[in-house]
C-alpha cells in the first residue's frame, strides 16, 4: 500500500464545500418572497398626534412649566400605553384619601410588649 498525499484528502472535501456553497446560493436566489409582508415606507404612515407630543416634550426644561405638566400627562400616558395598563377612571371626591373616610380602627394593631411604667433593666 502506498500513502496517499494531503491533495488526495483535500480535493474531494474542497469540491464538496464548493458544491454545497452553490447549492445555497442558488437556493436564497430562487427563493420567493410571497410569505413576506411589503415593507412600508415611513413617509407612507399617517403621523401620530402622540409621537408628536413625545417629540416636542423631548426639549422641554423645567423653565417652562406649563409644557412641564403637559409633558408628564403625556409621559404617564406613554407609560400606560407601553406596560398595556388599562385606562384610569376619572377621580371623584369620594375616590380621594381622607375625603370622607372614617377613621382607621386602631384595635389590629398589636400591643406592645412593655408597658409604659416598666422598664427593660430588671
Amino acid at each position: 500500500m502506498r500513502a496517499r498525499s494531503i491533495a488526495e484528502y483535500v480535493l474531494p472535501v474542497l469540491a464538496a464545500t464548493v458544491m454545497v456553497l452553490v447549492v445555497a446560493a442558488c437556493a436564497i436566489q430562487l427563493r420567493t418572497d410571497e410569505g413576506l409582508a411589503p415593507i412600508a415606507s415611513p413617509a407612507a404612515e399617517e403621523p401620530d398626534p402622540f409621537a408628536a407630543k413625545l417629540f416636542r416634550c423631548r426639549t422641554v426644561t423645567i423653565e417652562q412649566p406649563t409644557e412641564l405638566a403637559e409633558c408628564r400627562r403625556v409621559w404617564a400616558e406613554s407609560r400606560r400605553r407601553f406596560l398595556k395598563q388599562p385606562v384610569p377612571h376619572a377621580e371623584t371626591p369620594e375616590d380621594k384619601p381622607g375625603a370622607g373616610a372614617e377613621p382607621k380602627i386602631q384595635d389590629r394593631l398589636p400591643k406592645p410588649l412593655l408597658q409604659p411604667q416598666q422598664s427593660e433593666d430588671r
